[in-house]
């Protein structure tokens, strides 16, 4: 092999073992997730194919069980993702509200809560009161009021998303308008699966951030053209 060739397949291997980590470290992939690992895979094998060149014994071992370990890691992620069932109303919310997690990650957070269905006139959140549970609506319609007014309706996305891991009082009152499916998860429940997942409550905050967006972003659509 010529010189220039395992010399830039070296450069290769330590650019992307040190851009794998800086953006590990910087939050952009998850430590768990596929693109890490076949990155660390590539930069493995690209060190390999420049000791081919120069060997090095203890080096080489190294990246031969890197290899190892991620062809494992990458197995192991291929058969969780498909022993994770998920029903078709999970997996519409997975994919609407939560398109950042995995499916591994969905069937833990789906596994906190519950689906119920509510009748009209059920009181989501109350005005400067604790938001107690995070909601979100199916197949549902809901209300929101203010001051004791109406100023929007809400037919799909979460409920009390801002304030519920902190318990804080909500910034208005929802109520379900038009009887549907919901599925629900305590606040107490929340906070127990993030604590214990740093990765996950990255995600899930995201998504929640990204979906209160969506709604003022609709709000105010709405606002600017009103319907006649």
């Amino acid at each position: 092999m010529p010189d220039t060739v395992s010399h830039l397949a070296g450069y290769g291997g330590v650019a992307l073992y040190l851009s794998s980590y800086a953006l590990l470290q910087s939050g952009v992939l998850r430590g768990s997730g596929t693109v890490y690992t076949v990155m660390n895979l590539a930069a493995a094998l690209l060190v390999l194919v420049s000791l081919s060149r120069d060997f090095n014994l203890s080096a080489a071992l190294i990246q031969v069980f890197w290899v190892t370990i991620s062809c494992v890691g990458l197995a192991r992620q291929a058969i969780l993702s498909r022993s994770v069932t998920l029903s078709g109303e999970e997996a519409a919310l997975a994919a609407t509200a939560l398109p950042s997690l995995s499916r591994l990650q969905a069937r833990r957070f789906l596994d906190t809560g519950t689906w119920v269905n509510l009748p009209s006139g059920t009181v989501l959140t109350t005005e400067a009161e604790p938001v107690r549970a995070l909601t979100y609506l199916s197949e549902a319609e809901a209300t929101v009021g203010c001051g004791g007014q109406e100023i929007a309706r809400i037919t799909n996305g979460f409920v009390g998303e801002i304030n519920v891991l902190g318990e804080g009082p909500a910034s208005a009152t929802v109520r379900i308008a038009q009887a549907g499916r919901v599925f629900m998860v305590s606040a107490d429940a929340l906070r127990a699966l993030l604590v214990r997942d740093s990765e996950l409550k990255a995600l899930v905050l995201g998504d929640l951030r990204h979906d209160t967006g969506r709604k003022l972003h609709a709000q105010n659509r709405g606002s600017a053209n009103p319907q006649p």
